[in-house]
C-alpha cells in the first residue's frame, strides 16, 4: 500500500514533521538534515531529563516539601494577619465585658476536655 510520499505504512513516521529513518537515501539536504539531528537531539535531551526527573524521587519528595512549607508559611502569614486585625477588638471585650471573655475561655477549656476523653476511650 503506497502513501502519497511513495513509502509504505511502516515508514509513516510517528510525527509527520519528522523523517523516517530506514536507512535509505532521501533527497535531502546536508543542512536539512542537520536541523533534523538537532531537532532530534534536542527531544531525546528533553525526554532523558523528565525521565531522570522521574526516577530522582528524593529530588521529586524535596520538591514537594518545598512547595507545601511555601503554603504552609503563606497561610500561616494570613493568619497572622486576621489575628493582628482582630486582637484589638478582643483585647477590648476582655476590658469591657470580663464576664464574656471568661465564659468564652470556661467554655472552650470544657470542648477541649471533653475532645480529650474521648480521644482516651477510642485507644
Amino acid at each position: 500500500m503506497s502513501h502519497a510520499a511513495g513509502g509504505t505504512a511502516g515508514d509513516t513516521p510517528v510525527d509527520p514533521k519528522r523523517p523516517v529513518v530506514d536507512g535509505r537515501a532521501e533527497e535531502r539536504s546536508t543542512p536539512e538534515l542537520r536541523a533534523d539531528l538537532d531537532e532530534l537531539r534536542a527531544d531525546l535531551g528533553e525526554t532523558v531529563e523528565e525521565l531522570a526527573h522521574r526516577v530522582d524521587v528524593p529530588a521529586r519528595v524535596k520538591e514537594r516539601r518545598d512547595e507545601t512549607v511555601a503554603v504552609v508559611r503563606e497561610r500561616a502569614g494570613q493568619a497572622r494577619a486576621v489575628v493582628d486585625d482582630k486582637a484589638p477588638a478582643v483585647g477590648a471585650l476582655i476590658r469591657d465585658r470580663p464576664a464574656v471573655a471568661a465564659g468564652g475561655a470556661a467554655a472552650f477549656l470544657v470542648v477541649l476536655l471533653l475532645i480529650l476523653r474521648s480521644g482516651r476511650r477510642n485507644r
